[in-house]
């Protein structure tokens, strides 16, 4: 999809295909790019967007305007039907400041009133604050069920990270702005991820006892009635001190983000705590025999085929956690778990078992009601070091997958011309993002988007620095 540069940086991949028209499809990655300053060339993320009108053949190319702040990524889209926009959230923030590392981090939604040909300026959903207020991982979606009452209402969820002045991690709760005017007002930021002594029993942070408030990478999703469900990872379930292996919570909205029930527990444990999994010289969780960072998060999705009522309506979450490996031989597996009731109940997990790792999940339901999965996938390589992608299937609700190979090559992210430490991994990519995408259109056609690492664009690469560039990948794919 990058035609911009084929030899810089894209991750992070986002994608959705307008729900009344299968050939219209609009794209999002984080884009290194490189800028004059003056006499000297900078690097910066800026979010690129990649919009196609004929099903995924050809991509027209952009970047999303950050406004006032030097960078913006982790890009989130979706269409509006009823106002006939596409909105695209990042994370915006401030870099060379005073402050260490990034700063004033942003939540910001650019909307395109042209299909995705152009996307206006920044409007503001939440304002970070230097170093102790922290923003960050939106994610959006739009209620597109005409018979909604909300129809049209876009959502914003994040999650607000909030530090001490020195430093010190306090709490980190999910968040909700919502617009009813395309994203040109918002309401106020509202905690939702809510409260509860039994499954937030266990926090980091003592004063957190019973406030589920140790949260990140939130999924939002609205159910055929307009009923409004958001998924995210908690660390306070009860479980070994120290542990700090996540639950997937989930809260429910009658009354389109107004308020929230309790969160209820989707699953636990999620095999991806502090001992289960190796450490990156970054000090961030990895696989066997590579440095990029992984987060056993993947997403939400509603099947809207099911209810309408909240009571009978289909939910799935999809991730991934390395309960069938260890810490000296990852072999981490995409997990799938199912309610039929709105999310008051869930399924005994379904655990995609392959060889070697399988990482980065996003899930799906088309309109033929059947939900399919699409994942990062190192089972094609023997060493356990290259990946593809793979599309998972299934046609019984949950029960059983087939898989089918969407790549067309393998990715090797330990021979990486960027995001190398500075070089001193020899190579090895310490990022290619924190999750891909999926979309099904209405023709039933599925667009993986996917961080690739296969082009060599670099044949005399610098020392401690590899070959490969990191490209916006998608395929067309029917099963």
């Amino acid at each position: 999809m990058n035609c911009d540069s084929i030899i810089l940086v894209h991750n992070e991949l986002t994608i959705s295909v307008d729900p009344a028209d299968s050939n219209h499809i609009v794209a999002g990655s984080n884009d290194l790019e490189l800028f004059n300053l003056g006499r000297a060339v900078v690097q910066r993320v800026i979010a690129a967007y990649y919009t196609s009108t004929d099903g995924g053949t050809t991509w027209l190319n952009g970047h999303i305007q950050p406004g006032g702040f030097t960078f913006n990524g982790d890009p989130s889209v979706a269409f509006n039907k009823n106002l006939g926009l596409v909105h695209y959230g990042t994370v915006a923030f401030n870099g060379g400041q005073q402050e260490a590392g990034f700063a004033t981090s942003t939540i910001q939604v650019n909307t395109s009133s042209d299909g995705g040909l152009t996307f206006g300026r920044p409007v503001v959903v939440a304002r970070g604050a230097g170093v102790t207020v922290v923003n960050d991982k939106p994610y959006v979606t739009v209620d597109n069920n005409p018979t909604s009452p909300y129809f049209g209402r876009l959502y914003v969820t994040y999650t607000r990270f909030l530090f001490e002045q020195l430093g010190n991690y306090l709490q980190s709760p999910i968040y909700l702005s919502f617009s009813d005017d395309g994203a040109e007002t918002f309401s106020g930021p509202q905690q939702i991820s809510g409260t509860s002594t039994t499954l937030c029993s266990q926090p980091a942070i003592p004063a957190n006892a019973g406030i589920c408030n140790e949260d990140q990478l939130s999924s939002p999703v609205v159910g055929p009635d307009g009923t409004l469900y958001v998924a995210f990872e908690n660390q306070e379930h009860a479980q070994t001190p120290g542990q700090f292996r996540n639950q997937y919570l989930v809260v429910r909205s009658t009354d389109g983000g107004a308020t929230f029930g309790d969160p209820v527990s989707a699953v636990f444990p999620i095999y991806d705590g502090v001992t289960d999994y190796p450490i990156s010289i970054n000090g961030r969780q990895s696989l066997s025999d590579s440095q990029f960072r992984v987060n056993s998060a993947g997403n939400m999705t509603v099947d809207l085929t099911s209810g309408p009522a909240s009571s009978s309506t289909s939910l799935y979450i999809a991730f991934s956690d390395n309960r069938n490996g260890t810490v000296a031989s990852t072999n981490t597996d995409i997990v799938v778990v199912k309610s039929t009731d709105g999310g008051t109940s869930w399924n005994v997990p379904v655990v995609l078992t392959s060889a070697n790792d399988q990482f980065y999940p996003w899930a799906t339901v088309g309109p033929d009601g059947n939900v399919r999965v699409a994942f990062s996938d190192r089972s094609y390589d023997p060493s356990n070091i290259q990946y593809g992608e793979t599309l998972a299937s299934s046609f019984d609700g949950g029960t059983f997958f087939s898989s089918l190979r969407v790549d067309t090559g393998l990715s090797n992210p330990n021979d990486s011309r960027f995001v190398t430490n500075g070089g001193t991994t020899n190579g090895k990519a310490t990022f290619i993002g924190d999750y891909n995408g999926l979309d099904i259109g209405p023709d039933l056609v599925l667009h993986p988007a996917w961080t690739d690492m296969r082009t060599s664009a670099y044949p005399n690469p610098p020392p401690g620095t590899g070959h490969k560039t990191q490209d916006a990948v998608t395929a067309s794919v029917t099963d």
